[in-house]
């Protein structure tokens, strides 16, 4: 039985639906165009857009027109936009060097709203660690509830996998392997490509965003943090070569201070079981393996996900599972008599899950924003569910708040404390956050 069914009370909501402000949304181009205005299409009866900010004025009332936002204001002042009352979440689609100057400043206005109740921000959470704990804390003090696009998490592969595990399926997970490939860090850069991807500092990063993603779905997978890890940290590409449209070189070369290598080794809490995770910038290629591979053995079974890029987080994947159906140790009946296994029990058995037809840059985000109107309209019509949660931790339901974020924000910074030691370190300190928090 799947654990990530949706509940009868968020499919046809008999409230309001959500009202949502954006940063970040333009009519031209960008990820929140790509991924959040489809799915709040998808979802109209729970969603509806009533704010967009953008500096450029002209920007902001196009946008509005041209995507139809007939519900939504224009606004290009910060405060104006946080304050307004006609707003119930807002979603901060920009990129990881612009959240902390605007998400700060909006928290701190927003006080004056009583109607805001989320904020959804995207990945990598702010540039550094640094700025994450304060956005964390800022957003912890005024009360919000928050989301992080960690959406791989909702990818029905991952979700397979954790069932998998999470009913015994495998075993007691004895290694894991993983191998990614980071394209856009490799001997070639698209001139369409910002500057700011290359360059440390903007949160933008191959261990940033590729290890951010991968190793937030293992430890959801595995339902374990890690508890110690050693990293080494490879940029050995300094410069790469400029290519056009058609991938044909330019003839000059634009320079990359960003990693191109990681080789990552650690160990997880639950069960003491070891990692190792190579991620390599280049171009990927399917003539000899894939491009995205986790391998997790158990003792009674495997399972392998792939992928043909290095982003699983909006890549589709194939998930392959060998194990044994059943355990075949004799059972206890009602009467305490022990009952023998059938003839299917302890017989191995073979799964492929794929869905040919599931858009996972579009799905994920879909199903993200599917389990906060799960949240919202369950907790104004179901007593006894909380009105805020902290974060979502291992769980199937619900989705990956700022709390989650920041634990990833501070196994990224100990992986790079690592490699500049050049020493194992112990990571479990990252689980601690203030009790006045």
């Amino acid at each position: 039985m799947y654990h990530n069914k949706r509940s009868a009370v968020s499919t046809v909501p008999n409230e309001d639906p959500i009202r949502v402000g954006f940063i970040g949304l333009s009519f031209s181009k960008g990820w929140a165009l790509k991924t959040h205005r489809p799915a709040i299409l998808q979802l109209s009866s729970q969603f509806v857009i009533t704010a967009v900010y953008d500096e450029d004025e002209k920007m902001a009332i196009d946008t509005i027109e041209r995507l139809k936002l007939v519900h939504a204001k224009p606004f290009t002042d910060l405060e104006s936009f946080s304050t307004f009352e006609n707003v119930d979440m807002i979603v901060v689609s920009v990129q990881a060097s612009q959240q902390y100057e605007i998400v700060m400043p909006l928290l701190e206005f927003s006080r004056r709203n009583s109607n805001l109740k989320y904020l959804f921000i995207e990945w990598a959470f702010a540039s550094n660690l640094q700025q994450a704990e304060k956005v964390y804390q800022a957003a912890a003090i005024r009360g919000l509830q928050t989301i992080i696009a960690l959406q791989g998490r909702k990818s029905p592969y991952i979700q397979r996998a954790k069932e998998l595990i999470h009913e015994n399926n495998i075993g007691e997970i004895n290694s894991i392997e993983i191998s990614c490939n980071a394209c856009w860090y490799g001997y070639e850069r698209s001139r369409k490509v910002a500057n700011g991807m290359f360059e440390m500092g903007n949160g933008l990063d191959l261990v940033t965003t590729t290890f951010g993603h991968t190793i937030d779905l293992l430890q959801y997978i595995t339902e374990s943090y890690f508890s110690k890890i050693n990293a080494l940290i490879f940029n050995n590409i300094p410069e790469q070569m400029l290519v056009d449209d058609l991938g044909n070189p330019m003839g000059r070369t634009s320079p990359k201070t960003v990693p191109d290598h990681l080789l990552f080794h650690g160990c997880l809490q639950r069960g003491n079981v070891p990692v190792s995770c190579t991620i390599k910038g280049d171009k990927p290629t399917k003539k000899f393996t894939k491009n995205f591979i986790i391998d997790i053995h158990g003792t009674r079974g495997d399972i392998k996900i792939e992928g043909d890029a290095g982003f699983a987080e909006m890549s589709n994947l194939v998930l392959y599972y060998s194990g044994i159906r059943v355990n075949d140790i004799p059972i206890a009946s009602d009467n305490g008599h022990p009952v023998q296994p059938s003839l299917d029990q302890g017989k191995e058995f073979m799964e492929v899950y794929h869905l040919r037809n599931y858009d996972a840059v579009h799905g994920n985000v879909f199903r993200l924003y599917q389990s906060i109107a799960d949240f919202h309209f369950n907790t104004k019509n179901i007593p006894n569910l909380p009105s805020q949660f902290v974060m979502q931790g291992f769980e199937f339901e619900g989705f990956p708040t700022l709390m989650d974020g920041l634990i990833i924000r501070r196994l990224i910074d100990s992986v790079y404390r690592s490699n500049s030691m050049g020493a194992t370190l112990d990571v479990t300190h990252i689980l601690q956050f203030p009790s006045s928090v």
